[in-house]
């Protein structure tokens, strides 16, 4: 149920569920709000994003779902790693975002290029929940720009007995 305004025109703007903009918006307000903004501080293993996306659009506490939506949102996460792979390689392109092999963790690592994105990208306003959301994930799982995917996966989905694979 859309419940106000700024809710409504988010919606307007793009669909979440594969939805390019919103994945872009996901993906460039993690990396600002976690600080992943130059390759010394960058955000290791890109993966991981895509286990969060839904946590940061809705509801950011692990805790609060069921077992059940838990299986689910870990489902969907799988082909967003997929379309997030896509989204990298065009932000790349763009200067948007850097990008570095990880070859010990057989994925690229990401940071944002700030200066490249218009200031008006970052609409408090209209991201406010969204921010809270990521700064919230940021204090439940500490140093998660460098966690493994493994930990991040068990921290979220394992120890909230959701059955996973392929980690």
């Amino acid at each position: 149920m859309i419940t106000t305004k700024q809710e409504a025109k988010k919606r307007i703007m793009f669909v979440q569920k594969e939805d390019y903009n919103f994945l872009t918006y996901s993906l460039l307000l993690t990396l600002k709000y976690l600080e992943a903004n130059s390759k010394q501080s960058k955000f290791q293993d890109y993966r991981k994003i895509s286990y969060l996306i839904q946590f940061i659009s809705t509801n950011s506490n692990f805790n609060e779902y069921t077992k059940e939506e838990l299986a689910i949102i870990y489902s969907k996460s799988h082909l967003k790693k997929q379309l997030l792979s896509h989204l990298i390689l065009i932000l790349k392109n763009k200067n948007f975002i850097g990008v570095d092999v990880n070859h010990s963790r057989n994925s690229l690592d990401i940071w944002l290029i700030e200066e490249n994105i218009p200031d008006i990208f970052f609409n408090k306003n209209l991201f406010m929940k969204e921010i809270e959301n990521l700064k919230i994930i940021k204090s439940e799982l500490p140093r998660l720009k460098i966690l493994t995917l493994k930990n991040v996966v068990d921290t979220i989905f394992t120890n909230n007995k959701v059955i996973t694979w392929e980690v």
